[in-house]
C-alpha cells in the first residue's frame, strides 16, 4: 500500500470499528426543547489500480489511496430545524500525471446547509433543498445515492398546504455534490439561478389538478452573473464552444384521477420548454431558440388479481441540463453536465437509456396475483421509436414470476429480450435472464442470491462491427442478522474493450444498530453505463479495498 496509505488505512478501520454510541434523547437549554441528530460517514478506498483513460502512465495511478467523510447534524427545537452537511474530499498520494492531476483535490465545503421553520400551514426554508415538480419532467433536484449524484437547490422555499391546495415558490443557486465516490475528482457547482412556482389543488374529491414554472438562468445571464457573482463569488462569463448560455424556461400542468371507482388511476402531464442561446459567428453574435415538448400518461386498473398498467411517453428535444462550467468545460473523462429533470422511462429502472430526449413510446405491464397466494405472475412489453437514435426502434418484452413464502423467504425469476433495430443493422440484440432468492435457512441464518446475465449481440448487419459477448453480475449473501452479512461476488464481461473478463470481490458487513454499520469490500467490480430510473452515468471499474462506514449518534 505504500508508507502514506497502509497506516490511514488501519487508522480508519480504528475509528469505524468502534462501538457507536447510542442516539442522543431530548435536551434542554433555556427551558428550550432540543434534538441533536448526528450521522457520521466515511468512505476509504484504496485504488491498486485506477481506471483514468486521461492517466497514461500505470506508475501514476497506481495505489491510490483516498477517503471522503460526510458529517451530518441535524439540530431539532419546536418548530424550526438546522441542518448541516460538511463533505472532506482527502487524497493521500493522488495520481501525479501533469494536467490531469488537478482533477484530483482535497476539498472540505458544507454540501447542504439550511433551516427549516413551520408555521401552521406554512413551511419556510432557508438553504439546500430538494425539489421535484410533476413527475420529474419539470425539474428533479435529488439525490440519486446509486448514481453518486445529488443536486440541491441552495436559495429561498417556501410552501403552503392545505387539505384542498397546496403551493410552493422557490429560487437559489443549484449545489452539486462536488467530489462523490464515482469519479472522485471535484466538480465546480454550475450555479446556475433557477426560480420556480408549483400549484397542486384538489377542487373535488377524486381529483388533483396542477400547474408549474421553472425559470433557469444560466451562466451567461444578467441575473445568475449578479447573483452567483454575489452571494457565490461565481461571475465567469467566458463564452463557452463559443456560445453564450442564457435561460431555459419550463411551464406545464398535471391531471390526475387517483382513484376512479377504485378500478381506474389516470395521470396526465404536459409541459413545454423554450431555450434562449447566442452563439458567436464570424458575422457576429447570433441569437438562437430552440423549444421542446413533452407529454406522459398512465393509465392503471385494478380487475380482481390482475392489475394493468399501461404508459405513453412523447420527448421532442427534452433536454434540461446544468450549463457547463468554465474550469471543466474542456476536460475530458469527468462529468460535465448534471441532468436538472428525471422523465419517466417507461424502462425496467436498471435499463441503458442511451436516449430519453428524442423519444416516443409506451409500454405495457400485466400483473396477476395467483388466487390463495401472494404469488405473482407479470408480462411487460415496451415499443420506442427514435430510439435509442433517430429512425431507430427499440423493443423490450419480459416477463416473470415472483412467490412469496409464508414467512420471509422470496424467489423473483425473470427473462426478457430486447432489440434495437435501425433499418442498416441491429444495434443491440439481447436476452437477459435475472434471478433472485432470499431464504432462511435456520434460526438467525438466512441466505440471498443473485444473478442476472445477459447474452449480447451488438451492430448485427455489420460484420466489421458486429460483436457477441456476455455480461452479468453475481453474489450469495450469508446473513446473520441483525449483525453480520458476508457476501461473494462475480461479475463478468467479455466484450473486446475487456483485458481481464472476470470480476471477483468479496463483502463483509457489521452492523452495529439499525442505523451504524461498518463495511468492506476487496477485489475488483466491472464499470460501464449504469443507470437507474433513466438516469445514468459511466463507472469505471475498480480495484483493490473500499471501506464504508455509517454511525447515527
Amino acid at each position: 500500500m505504500g508508507r502514506v496509505a497502509a497506516p490511514a488505512l488501519l487508522a480508519l478501520l480504528g475509528v469505524a470499528l468502534a462501538p457507536a454510541a447510542r442516539a442522543v434523547v431530548p435536551f434542554e437549554v433555556g427551558g428550550v426543547k432540543l434534538t441533536l441528530d448526528v450521522t457520521e460517514s466515511l468512505f476509504a478506498d484504496f485504488h491498486t489500480a485506477l481506471d483514468d483513460p486521461q492517466i497514461l502512465d500505470e506508475a501514476d495511478k497506481s495505489n491510490v489511496f483516498d477517503l471522503r467523510n460526510r458529517l451530518n447534524v441535524r439540530l431539532r427545537a419546536d418548530q424550526l430545524t438546522l441542518g448541516v452537511r460538511l463533505d472532506i474530499a482527502y487524497f493521500a498520494n493522488p495520481p501525479a500525471n501533469p494536467g490531469q492531476a488537478s482533477q484530483y483535490q482535497n476539498d472540505v465545503r458544507p454540501e447542504e446547509l439550511f433551516l427549516t421553520g413551520r408555521f401552521g400551514d406554512f413551511t419556510v426554508t432557508v438553504g439546500d433543498d430538494y425539489l421535484t415538480f410533476g413527475r420529474g419532467l419539470a425539474l428533479s433536484l435529488r439525490k440519486l445515492d446509486e448514481l453518486g449524484f445529488a443536486t440541491a437547490l441552495r436559495g429561498l422555499h417556501v410552501q403552503w398546504r392545505t387539505p384542498r391546495l397546496r403551493a410552493r415558490i422557490t429560487a437559489g443557486l443549484t449545489n452539486t455534490l462536488n467530489v462523490d465516490g464515482v469519479e472522485e475528482k471535484l466538480i465546480p457547482d454550475p450555479n446556475d439561478v433557477i426560480f420556480g412556482a408549483q400549484i397542486e389543488a384538489k377542487p373535488v374529491d377524486g381529483l388533483k389538478l396542477a400547474g408549474h414554472v421553472v425559470d433557469i438562468e444560466r451562466r451567461h445571464s444578467g441575473i445568475r452573473s449578479a447573483l452567483a457573482g454575489a452571494l457565490g463569488g461565481d461571475d465567469d462569463e467566458r463564452p463557452m464552444n463559443n456560445t453564450r448560455y442564457l435561460r431555459t424556461l419550463v411551464g406545464g400542468g398535471s391531471v390526475e384521477l387517483p382513484a376512479l371507482g377504485d378500478v381506474l388511476s389516470v395521470y396526465a402531464e404536459v409541459d413545454a420548454l423554450r431555450n434562449d442561446d447566442t452563439r458567436e459567428t464570424v458575422s457576429g453574435q447570433k441569437d438562437t431558440t430552440t423549444t421542446g415538448l413533452a407529454v406522459y400518461g398512465q393509465v392503471q386498473a385494478f380487475i380482481d388479481q390482475l392489475t394493468l398498467l399501461a404508459e405513453v411517453k412523447h420527448y421532442d428535444n427534452w433536454d434540461v441540463s446544468s450549463t457547463l462550467h468554465p474550469d471543466t468545460a474542456q476536460q475530458q473523462g469527468i462529468t460535465q453536465t448534471f441532468s436538472y429533470i428525471v422523465a419517466p422511462t417507461l424502462e425496467r429502472i436498471d435499463q441503458r437509456v442511451v436516449n430519453n430526449t428524442d423519444v416516443t413510446g409506451g409500454r405495457l405491464r400485466a400483473d396477476y396475483t395467483v388466487p390463495g397466494s401472494t404469488d405473482i405472475l407479470f408480462l411487460s412489453g415496451a415499443y420506442f421509436a427514435d430510439a435509442p437514435v433517430k429512425n431507430d426502434h427499440t423493443l423490450h418484452l419480459y416477463g416473470g414470476f415472483e412467490h412469496t413464502g409464508t414467512g420471509t423467504d422470496r424467489v423473483l425469476l425473470q427473462a426478457g429480450y430486447r432489440r434495437e433495430q435501425s433499418a442498416e443493422l441491429t444495434r443491440l440484440r439481447m436476452i437477459h435472464i435475472d434471478l433472485d432468492v432470499f431464504a432462511v435457512v435456520a434460526p438467525g441464518v438466512d441466505i440471498q442470491g443473485h444473478w442476472s446475465h445477459e447474452f449480447r449481440d451488438k451492430n448485427v448487419g455489420a460484420p466489421a462491427l458486429q460483436e457477441t459477448y456476455l455480461e452479468g453480475t453475481s453474489y450469495v449473501s450469508l446473513n446473520l442478522p441483525p449483525e453480520w452479512s458476508f457476501t461473494a461476488q462475480l461479475e463478468y464481461l467479455t466484450d473486446a474493450s475487456t483485458d481481464n473478463p472476470i470480476f471477483p470481490g468479496a463483502f463483509v458487513q457489521y452492523r452495529f444498530t439499525r442505523d451504524s454499520f461498518v463495511r468492506l469490500f476487496a477485489g475488483r467490480s466491472k464499470g460501464g453505463l449504469k443507470c437507474s430510473g433513466g438516469v445514468c452515468r459511466v463507472f469505471p471499474s475498480f480495484e483493490g479495498v473500499r471501506l464504508e462506514s455509517t454511525v447515527r449518534f
